[in-house]
């Protein structure tokens, strides 16, 4: 089964691993600066020659490379630079590796990598010096210590903030008693490509044994059992702090309703003994329409194939208004010819009286309806905080209200009581089914995530939910690349290739194509590459 009788089964494809480290790398998560001392026994008047100053940096994002079910190492590239004997700068390029445990926080319900170590794997200088052996081996010792100290004690875990993280249901209160519970979670590396993890919230059930990679190359699957959805159905409606109510309203034009503007003309002339003359224009027809609509009981809702839900016993209150109103011109005289055809008459018989211009409404109604629908339909779907939630799409009932008095055809107030309808139909408050399962809508490391190639499935039995998973600022694309690279912070211009871009941290990097634009931003061309461009 696709849960592996888990409530849910989690896979991460090791392509969306490797891009929340590149999140990681663009945010410059992983910095180390500070001072080494090789004792601090020796005299200050030595310390300048046993003392350096240290800045490491990534020069690439982190690589995931797994290694077994449950370890794997991170792999970095980074720039080393030592300042020396008060001032003396040596550079060097530096590859080393952490091992890392994944695991699952029961209490946080998030998804991390545990650092148990690093090692270094190359060291080389970026400019030649005269430097032995002795002193690289010293030097790989030195490096070692400071990154085992820094992975002990600054970031000892780095979370993997794609899916599952915390598995939230939306407007619970605050306390643990309103999180779902954990009964029994597993993760597991399979086929040193995919990560999965197993959980189930109410009772101890599932296994990772003979799991399968079921991503078919996409970033993430998704599994869920229908019964689980039913059962956290249940825990949510019982706690949530939703209202479980939807309000609406607007005014809009609307071009399907016709007055009978014309009858009322004829009457009045025929009235007057056709002295008086009234001609009526009705102008910007317009709909004002409010309500609140509100899920009374908790529905049985039923999963089916192809995304459909069968919801049974669906009871909602819907508090519905209606004003519909018009400019109305109205232009009245005094045709002196009665019935005579104006034609014939050899004088100018029409003389004006008056002219009215007015906004009138035409019709207003309001009704509290009580609704129970044996049986509706709903559909699967994604909500903005990323729970699958059913919405109702299709439900049996009518909105009644008391049409004496108005001047509207049959056609035309059946027409605004469908409209209406609709809009109660698409305010039934949405049924959550599932916490929160990819986080498209959060800030993560100062970058977004969005969904593409998203397919959903459902039987009666499991639902299983596949998608590719993009950052929105490091989307790849073919584009030329920029010949200069700018410095946010200094506002200093580069050639791509000036060694002045590598000391340029990763978020204060910017590419221009064209010179004359990063000097109009008040961008200083380096003295080194640029020396000689100049627009002031």
């Amino acid at each position: 089964m696709p849960t592996n009788n888990y409530d849910i089964l989690v896979q991460l494809h090791e392509k969306a691993l490797n891009k929340a480290l590149a999140m990681v790398f663009y945010n410059e998560y992983i910095k180390l600066e500070g001072f080494y001392h090789l004792s601090d026994k020796l005299p200050d008047s030595v310390k300048s020659f046993t003392s350096f100053k240290y800045k490491i940096s990534l020069s690439k994002e982190p690589f995931v490379d797994f290694r077994g079910q449950d370890t794997l190492f991170l792999r970095f590239a980074a720039l080393l630079k030592f300042t020396v004997l008060s001032g003396l700068e040596l550079n060097f390029n530096m590859d080393f590796y952490v091992i890392s445990k994944i695991c699952f926080d029961i209490n946080t319900k998030k998804i991390y990598y545990n650092i148990q170590g690093a090692e270094i794997v190359k060291i080389e200088a970026q400019s030649y010096y005269n430097i032995g052996k002795e002193f690289i081996n010293k030097l790989n010792f030195i490096i070692k210590e400071i990154l085992s100290e820094y992975f002990k004690n600054q970031v000892k875990e780095i979370e993997i903030p794609i899916a599952i993280n915390g598995l939230k249901l939306p407007m619970m209160p605050q306390g643990d008693v309103y999180s779902l519970p954990i009964s029994n979670f597993d993760v597991k590396i399979i086929d040193n490509q995919v990560l999965t993890v197993g959980i189930s919230f109410f009772n101890k059930k599932g296994s990772l044994l003979n799991v399968k990679n079921n991503t078919n190359n996409k970033d993430c699957y998704i599994a869920i059992d229908n019964q689980a959805a039913y059962n956290i159905l249940d825990f949510w409606w019982s706690n949530t702090t939703y209202d479980k109510k939807q309000e609406f309203g607007e005014t809009i034009e609307i071009g399907f309703a016709t007055p009978l503007a014309k009858g009322v003309d004829s009457a009045t002339r025929l009235i007057s003994l056709g002295f008086i003359q009234t001609e009526t224009d009705y102008e910007n027809l317009m709909l004002n329409y409010d309500g609140q609509i509100s899920l009374n009981n908790k529905p049985q809702v039923n999963i089916k194939e192809n995304n459909l839900v069968e919801v049974l016993n669906l009871e909602f209150t819907a508090d519905v208004s209606a004003n519909v109103y018009t400019d109305v011109k109205k232009h009245i005289a005094l045709d002196t010819s009665s019935f005579i055809s104006d034609n014939i008459t050899p004088w100018q018989d029409d003389i004006d009286i008056a002219n009215i211009n007015k906004n009138k409404s035409l019709v207003k109604v309001k009704n509290k309806f009580t609704l129970q629908i044996n049986n509706a339909e709903g559909k699967l779907k994604i909500n903005d905080k990323n729970n699958l939630a059913i919405k109702i799409t299709k439900a049996d009932f009518k909105l009644l209200f008391n049409k004496k008095g108005t001047t509207f055809s049959d056609n035309t107030w059946n027409k605004i009581m469908e409209f209406l309808k609709d809009k109660v139909l698409e305010k039934i408050p949405e049924i959550v089914i599932s916490p929160s399962l990819i986080l498209a809508d959060l800030n993560i490391f100062g970058f977004s995530l969005n969904l593409s190639e998203l397919n959903l499935t459902t039987t009666d039995k499991d639902l299983v939910l596949s998608t590719n998973v993009n950052i929105n600022e490091l989307v790849s694309d073919k584009v030329a690349v920029p010949n200069y690279i700018g410095n946010k912070a200094t506002k200093v211009i580069h050639m791509f290739h000036c060694k002045g871009v590598r000391d340029i941290d990763t978020k204060n990097r910017v590419g221009y194509y064209v010179m004359y634009e990063a000097l109009s931003e008040n961008y200083s061309p380096c003295k080194n590459c640029l020396s000689s461009y100049n627009i002031k």
